[in-house]
Order: C-alpha cells, then structure tokens, then sequence
C-alpha cells in the first residue's frame, strides 16, 4: 500500500464488527433522545465532553462571592487577602482569583505559596494586573536570590522576606528600588519570620530607607487562632501589636496583616480592627469553617466533588467485596447488602484512610438523597458503598461538598480538610459554574 493510501476498514456485512459505526450510531441515539439533529458529529468529532464524566468537579462562582462578602462582613473595614495557593484549595487558582478579581471589589491582593503559583495566576489573570493587585509570594521567595529578583520583576510577584539575612540581601542589591516587597515576623509560631526580637533593628533599617522603598506589607501568622484565651495566641497578639506600633510609625503605608480563617472567626476576642488593615481567608473562603464544629456564618461549599456509579450488586451474606476481602457481610446477617461501584479512587484523590474495616462502613458519601458510607478498601479507580433501592447506575454520588461535612470526611481519613480538598487529582474532569 502506497504512503497516502487511505487505511482499509473493517467490513460492515452481517457478522462483522465496525466500531466506527457503533458509536456514531449510539452517538445518533443519545442526540435523537436529547431532541438533538442526528446529523451533529461523527466518531472522529466525538470528545470526553459528549459522555459524563466518571469523576467529577463542580466550582460555584456566585458562592465563592457569597462566601467572600460573608466573610467581609465579619471584619468591617478590612480588605481581603485570598489564600490561593495549592490550585485554590483544590478549587482551581485560575479560576478563583479571575473570580473575585472581576466580580469582588474589596481584595488587597492574592496569595499563593510558591513563585510558579504567582506566575500561571499573573499570566492568566488580567483583571489583576489591571486593577494594579499585588500577587504576594508567602513562601516561595526564601531563600532569596538574584534569579528569584528578576523572576518576580518579570511577573510582578511581591516577595515576602522572612530572614534578616535576605533582607539584608534585597537591600543591598537594590531590589527595593525595583520591586514592591513584604516583610514577615515570627511571633511564636516558629516556621518563618524574622525573629521578634530583631524588631527595633528593622525600624533602624526602615526609618533610613526613601517611603518608596519601604515594605508594601508587614504580617505574622497565628498558630492557635480558634482559641482566643491561648497563652500562645495572647502572646501572638501581644506582639504583633507591638510591631505595628513601632513599624506603622516609620512606614505608615503598609498594610498589616495576621488573620487567617480561624482569626477572622474570633476577630472581636482578638481586636484585630485594631491590629491589622486586611484578612487572609483561606479554607473558610471556600465554604469551610475553620474548625470542627465553628459556626457557619453565612459561608457554605463552593466544590462539589462526585463520581458516577457504574455498577450495582447485593451480596449475600458470608460474601466479600474488594482487595483483600477487605469487606464481609456478616454470615449471621438475614439481610443482603445491596452495593453501588463507583469510578473514582485514591488516584483521584480519594483517601484510602476512607475505607470500611470488617463489617464496619468507612467514611461519608450522599448518594440517592441520603448518606451513604464506604465498604472495603479504596482502590485506585474504583471505590463502593452501601446503597438504597433507589439507585441506579449512572447516578452520581458526592464525596466533598455541600452534603458532606468535611471535617466528619477528614476525621475518619485521619486528616484536615485542607489535605482532602488539595488531595484532588488532575485527572478530575472540572466543570466551572456561575
């Protein structure tokens, strides 16, 4: 066969097989039951998009601003700093800073945590660079170096300073006169900052320096924030607030900021209308409280993570289900089990810490309007639960979201919220809502 010779296909007479022409004639079926003309698309227009998605994202724009006005609300006057590191929480960066950047008008900034988060948000986000919002680099700038410099001068990502040391290095190299920067100050939590007691050292160094060279924001961040009365979290408080009677004397334009979601929760024990200028919501920006039992006020979930169920069984009792027969209906039960399969696992970000032991059920889905909980191991693709006569194959179960309580989720995972949320694998299909 010459190189440009069209490829043979399979013969289509009665007892061959031709795969081409079985699925665009399901392909006419499902657009004839959908009212849709049969002649839209051929097996080689056919996309992922054309069938439903085996797991599945979905993203509310209307009440990720829900959730940033109710937040507002609880720190009159103050701006927001939105937490949007590790892809938004698992919600997609892109997608929540383009978000409150068009359709919220109260942001200092955004943060993230490393420069390559600064940069994809910058590159894809006008709306920020239009309204002149600073892109703040919480961790990602330390050490500091000339490449990182010139790596935050090209996409205008403001560096925050954790060490004497590299701000002595920032100085000297004349970054100040190039680049907005903010300067971070441990006071008890003990990851980053520059030490408390070099306080009156930095107020030297920023009472000689020009207004134009002088930090764009001064922060600290809190350990214990959800107890108010905590001897850490009374010294915290102590101390920043003794920073910015020093600093706000010698650089009065910058911004200081210490909340975080469980600050913001108790922002009256901790008077931070008189401490700080701006917030940093995170998980709570995203519809989750910040503790365990934390009232709501007013926020709820803007993810909804689901997995479609693909196959059904009743197990008799005595039999078993998964790697390992893990799980086993008891062989003295009278009652069958009846089982939903769905195509999701810990390569989707699953925990396998979700799994039932024994007889026991695992952690939480809502499927077919009401709880459903797991059975037997997680596996990489696939996960099952019990279920109700009521469901059918091609139902969809949700495993984060509005009708699942995150932190019961993360506690039978032995985690945090925070981890089951980034955990989200990219092979999730997303689907962004108004």
């Amino acid at each position: 066969m010459s190189k440009n010779a069209a490829p043979k296909t399979r013969a289509t007479g009665k007892g061959s097989f031709d795969p081409h022409a079985i699925l665009e004639r399901r392909i006419r079926e499902r657009k004839k039951a959908a009212g849709l003309p049969e002649s839209i698309g051929s097996a080689d227009e056919v996309q992922a998009s054309d069938f439903s998605p085996r797991a599945l994202v979905e993203v509310s724009a209307r009440q990720l601003i829900s959730n940033a006005r109710a937040i507002s609300e609880l720190v009159p006057g103050q701006a927001l700093l939105p937490m949007v590191k590790a892809n938004g929480y698992g919600h997609g960066a892109v997608w929540v800073a383009r978000t409150l950047a068009s359709q919220f008008d109260r942001l200092y900034g955004i943060g993230v945590a490393s420069l390559e988060e600064g940069q994809e948000i910058r590159e894809q986000v006008t709306e920020l660079s239009r309204k002149r919002l600073p892109m703040i680099v919480f961790s990602g700038a330390a050490p500091w170096s000339e490449e990182k410099g010139l790596f935050c001068e090209r996409y205008q990502l403001t560096p925050v300073l954790t060490t004497e040391e590299d701000f002595r290095k920032f100085l000297s190299r004349g970054w100040a006169k190039r680049i907005p920067y903010e300067l971070k100050f441990n006071t008890g939590m003990n990851r980053l900052g520059l030490p408390f007691e070099s306080l009156q050292r930095v107020r030297k160094v920023l009472n000689e320096l020009p207004p134009e060279e002088r930090p764009q924001g001064i922060l600290s961040h809190m350990a214990v924030a959800e107890e108010p009365d905590n001897a850490i979290t009374v010294k915290q408080v102590e101390r920043f607030q003794l920073i910015r009677k020093e600093l706000h004397t010698v650089s009065p334009a910058s911004q200081f900021h210490l909340g975080n979601s469980a600050a913001i929760w108790n922002a009256r024990a901790l008077r931070l209308h008189e401490l700080t200028d701006c917030v940093r919501p995170g998980l709570a920006l995203y519809g989750i409280t910040p503790w365990a039992g934390a009232p709501i006020r007013g926020i709820a979930s803007v993810l909804r993570y689901t997995a479609e169920v693909i196959q059904i069984h009743t197990l008799k009792p005595g039999e078993v289900m998964g790697y390992g027969a893990s799980y086993r209906v008891p062989s003295q039960s009278k009652q069958s089990v009846r089982v939903a399969v769905f195509n999701c696992g810990y390569a989707d970000g699953v925990p396998r810490l979700l799994r039932g032991q024994g007889s026991q059920p695992g952690g939480f889905t809502w499927l077919g309007g009401q709880e459903a909980r797991f059975l037997g191991v997680i596996s990489m693709d696939l996960c099952a639960v019990q279920c109700s006569e009521a469901v059918q194959v091609g139902d969809r179960a949700e495993i984060l979201g509005p009708q699942v309580d995150a932190w019961a989720q993360a506690r039978v995972a032995q985690t945090i919220p925070y981890e089951l949320y980034t955990s989200i694998s990219p092979r999730v299909r997303r689907r962004e809502g108004p």
